[in-house]
């Protein structure tokens, strides 16, 4: 399946790039961008990263499943995952209340 077809990237294309990133060692976090610079691709229009992602996950639990990678290195790479998600949602929640209580605001009048 074409994942990007900006830089025309398929998803086995994504599962080898996973995998040799993956085998490096801890400390490398497969992201997208990080998955594309492995590829020598760059993101043009950005709208395949949430795809992009989907595939990098299915990658992490396919190597997962067939333990060609250290299950430490996996478990480390997706806790860390995790918790930048969980702080992008954070930073999300932040940002909408303060766009309500500046909503809520009566507008001064300029003179």
């Amino acid at each position: 399946m074409i994942v990007c077809s900006c830089a025309v990237i398929s998803d086995r294309d994504i599962d080898v790039a996973v995998s040799e990133i993956m085998s490096t060692g801890p400390g490398i976090l497969p992201t997208p961008g990080v998955v594309f610079r492995h590829l020598n691709k760059k993101m043009n229009c950005c709208t395949c990263a949430p795809v992009t992602v989907a595939a990098i996950y299915a990658a992490m639990d396919r190597l997962a499943e067939t333990t060609r990678v250290c299950p430490f290195v996996l478990a480390e790479a997706r806790a860390k995952l995790i918790r930048i998600e969980e702080r992008r949602q954070q930073r999300q929640q932040r940002i909408n209340a303060e766009i309500a209580r500046r909503g809520r605001r009566p507008q001064r009048a300029i003179a």
